[in-house]
């Protein structure tokens, strides 16, 4: 259920992610940096950091526990993929949506989902398949279908701006759209990376231990002590050949601290590595006001670039309506990344590759959604619609088997 549940989550991300940008298409007024700045604001830094004032007990205090080296390397890549966010906008104006999330999914995938198994992240994610194994390969044989698929959309793009005659207007345009949606992509996978490899101890921190909640305990090396375990309403767990552990009202980080001192004071000699998960999705929204703060900075920078170069700051307050829209852009981005992230910790050791995958291949065929549904294919028929029609179907396959790869490190 746990993996079905991830499924769910990492696929709902990448649909929302893929078609969240659908109100400015309703724009009339706004232009890119208006609906860009007013989304990356609410997306990156209001909704991440109330639910993280809100959702999680003392969460100034944990803050200050969070080390800095995973705050320097989040951020590191996150601005890599701020950068990656800003030129996928500018390509949604560009070359259209479908063709851009096509490409932006592909690309991204390929470095996103290999990457952890070979370079193994933070928390959970440090125990993932190698790339040789049964699982790993699975994983490379739906990375590489995926690729299949970006050749196919990319195909099915040119096809279709031919069939709109713009070629001979705006191919300069489009092709410098193209170059940049390529480089994107490859930037885009930085936005996992900020996660895999940084998440661990933020969520720990900011993660508290209730009474009477269920916790996910993981001895490394020892299968008999890892398991789930219920805090009970004195706030202490039970560990067999342990004893009684008091856990409620610390950080999962300093609870995990209290077992590992537990488990060497009974097992003498043994110097465990215990990991402890609260499940708390507050704290998920936590890696994305921590995290990614360089990614929002790169963000807002480029948008309030644009806003001072076009005289155009006064534009924001012209329509209320288009406001709203633009702050339903950011609730749409701040939820995408939350589930994705939350269905990558529930799918498990492999769940950043698996996960990623599944979140790219889903984000992009809600981007062809909205690109059909938004009439960018107006007008054209024939080979170059088949031929997208037949992209989102390989994606589609491709995330199956991402999914399939997953079980096989069930046993």
């Amino acid at each position: 259920m746990t993996m079905v549940l991830g499924l769910l989550a990492v696929a709902a991300g990448g649909l929302i992610m893929g078609s969240g940008a659908w109100p400015f298409k309703l724009m009339h007024k706004y232009r890119f940096e208006h609906w860009w700045f007013v989304g990356m604001l609410v997306g990156l830094v209001v909704m991440p950091w109330t639910i993280t004032l809100v959702g999680c007990p003392h969460a100034l205090q944990s803050l200050r526990k969070v080390p800095s080296s995973a705050l320097i390397l989040g951020n590191l890549f996150a601005v890599g993929w701020g950068i990656a966010n800003v030129l996928c906008g500018i390509c949604y104006v560009r070359i259209g949506v479908a063709l851009t999330g096509a490409i932006l999914a592909g690309l991204g995938v390929s470095l996103g989902a290999i990457t952890p198994m070979v370079f193994k992240g933070s928390g959970l994610f440090k125990n993932a398949a190698d790339v040789g194994s049964a699982a790993g390969l699975t994983v490379c044989g739906g990375v590489a279908l995926m690729l299949v698929g970006v050749v196919v959309a990319s195909v099915a793009g040119f096809g279709r701006d031919r069939e709109l005659k713009k070629q001979q207007e705006t191919s300069g345009g489009f092709l410098a759209g193209l170059v940049m949606t390529v480089i994107a992509g490859f930037l885009s996978a930085f936005m996992a990376f900020a996660f895999v490899y940084s998440q661990g101890p933020i969520v720990a921190n900011l993660s508290v231990v209730e009474p009477e909640n269920a916790i996910q305990v993981t001895v490394e090396g020892d299968k008999g002590l890892t398991g789930e375990y219920t805090v009970g309403n004195d706030g202490t767990i039970e560990m067999p050949g342990v004893g009684r552990i008091a856990v409620a009202g610390v950080s999962a980080s300093d609870a995990a601290a209290r077992i590992a001192d537990q488990v060497k004071t009974m097992r003498p000699g043994s110097d465990p590595t215990v990991r402890v998960e609260t499940g708390s999705i507050a704290a998920i929204f936590g890696f994305s006001a921590l995290g990614l703060v360089g990614g929002a900075l790169v963000n807002l920078a480029y948008a309030a670039y644009l806003l001072t170069k076009n005289k155009s700051w006064g534009v924001l307050a012209q329509s209320g309506g288009e406001l709203a829209l633009a702050v339903i852009i950011g609730i749409d981005f701040s939820l995408a990344v939350g589930l994705a992230n939350k269905g990558m910790l529930l799918l498990g050791a492999l769940g950043a590759s698996v996960g990623w995958g599944i979140q790219q291949a889903m984000q992009m065929t809600g981007t062809q959604l909205l690109g059909f549904i938004s009439r960018e294919w107006r007008g054209v028929y024939g080979k170059p619609r088949t031929q997208m029609y037949l992209a989102i179907g390989i994606f589609v396959v491709a995330a199956a088997i991402l999914a399939f790869g997953n079980t096989l490190t069930a046993g």
